[in-house]
């Protein structure tokens, strides 16, 4: 079952690479994760798809997971995270299912594994028990500390095969300690419409241990970046990587200021891949990247900014924020090479008021909960049958920590307002 579900969003994944390939003579409408949902439903249709996602997290609950290798249940939670669908009730029976393998000792589960592993429920926004974080932690300092608790750079590598394994694990635990709760405000803004904006309530902590773990495989206990490169025999840090480090230094800072974690003076000067380095999919790990830098102006937002000029709300559109800006005005240090970091899809930035435009792709289909109906809006889990995804999370958390009071405008309200 787990090669099946892994084969479909395996194939969307490739669709994309192909799609590139050809360049301007084809155009998709979406891009990022939304792009490999859509084009997983170009031969079969959205309905089919879904029914299959559906139809297989049913079967595994009912049959039971313990026929399922360490890989299979990896395999099948990325697949459902690359597609976007999120079953909670599957996804409960897997977190219980892995502490359970974690307390028998068992089982192994190889770095690449457990990174997906975590990923997939950070990026659905899964809200994870802490305790499969504590697992998981434990197990990889077991495999990569040695008898006097140290882990290198070369033990770690025996472990995790690529640093974009580790880079996504720390992006993970960044987004796992925290979840979304909605709350209804600001129903002044457009007309009498209510937008939702979320508040974020802590369930957990970092890892410190897993943390300082991660940290030294990525960067190394001499922070040289040739070295590092023959351990893990690469060409350096992917772009994806170099850019969760950043979201996940400034969000360590500021929350967990305990950790002691740093990125190197002038990073990532000399830690990146040699410009021209090109990857292809046939690496689950390629197109995991959740950046946080948009810089293109889609026909939602110019509808928002368009209805906010109606009123009178002075923006502008696509700010961004970087590296300079956030040591200089926010005091967070950060590595002296410039580095654009985040961008805001409306801003009036005297205010600190930004407004993001959420389209589909920030969200999450929750395909075992029905959609809601009710009128009354006093607080929100959830949009109906839509989640926000775990990169917008974090982005919302990052630009709140930088003083930003942001408003989401779900896609859905701007059909009616725009």
């Amino acid at each position: 079952m787990g090669n099946t579900l892994w084969s479909y969003a395996k194939q969307a994944q490739l669709s994309l690479e192909v799609i590139d390939s050809l360049g301007d003579s084809v155009k998709l409408v979406s891009t990022g994760r939304l792009a490999v949902y859509e084009t997983s439903c170009l031969d079969n249709g959205e309905a089919v798809v879904k029914r299959l996602f559906v139809r297989a997290a049913e079967a595994g609950i009912e049959l039971g997971l313990g026929r399922f290798t360490s890989q299979d249940l990896s395999n099948t939670l990325w697949a459902y995270a690359t597609m976007g669908m999120l079953h909670s009730g599957f996804f409960k029976h897997v977190e219980k299912e892995i502490i359970s393998r974690l307390k028998q000792k068992r089982y192994r589960f190889r770095g690449q594994e457990i990174a997906n592993i975590l990923w997939s429920y950070a990026t659905l926004n899964a809200q994870p028990d802490i305790s499969i974080v504590d697992a998981l932690s434990s197990h990889i300092a077991s495999i990569c500390q040695d008898k006097n608790g140290v882990a290198d750079e070369y033990s770690i590598a025996r472990l995790f095969s690529q640093r974009q394994e580790l880079a996504n694990l720390a992006w993970s635990c960044a987004v796992s300690v925290y979840i979304a709760r909605w709350v209804c405000s600001l129903s002044c803004i457009v007309s009498s419409l209510t937008i939702l904006y979320f508040d974020n309530q802590v369930i957990g902590r970092y890892p410190k241990e897993l943390m300082n773990i991660l940290y030294t495989g990525l960067l190394g206990t001499k922070v040289d970046p040739e070295q590092i490169k023959k351990v893990f025999n690469d060409d350096g840090l992917q772009q994806s990587s170099i850019m969760t480090l950043y979201y996940v230094q400034v969000a360590a800072t500021i929350e967990a200021s305990d950790l002691g974690l740093s990125l190197p003076r002038g990073f990532p000067n000399g830690w990146g891949e040699d410009r021209g380095h090109r990857h292809t999919a046939a690496d689950d790990l390629v197109q995991t990247s959740s950046s946080m830098l948009t810089l293109t102006v889609s026909k939602l937002q110019q509808g928002v900014s368009n209805t906010f000029n109606s009123i009178g709300f002075d923006h502008v559109l696509e700010h961004v924020i970087d590296s300079n800006d956030i040591q200089d005005e926010y005091g967070i240090q950060l590595p002296q090479a410039q580095k654009e970091f985040l961008s805001i899809d409306i801003a009036n930035v005297d205010e600190r008021i930004g407004i993001e435009v959420d389209g589909p792709g920030h969200f999450v289909r929750l395909i075992d909960k029905p959609g809601k109906s009710s009128t009354t809006k006093q607080q929100f889990d959830d949009l109906g049958e839509n989640r926000f995804n775990g990169p917008t999370i974090l982005k919302h958390r990052l630009l709140g920590h930088l003083g930003w009071n942001i408003i989401h405008v779900s896609y859905k309200l701007c059909s009616i307002v725009c």
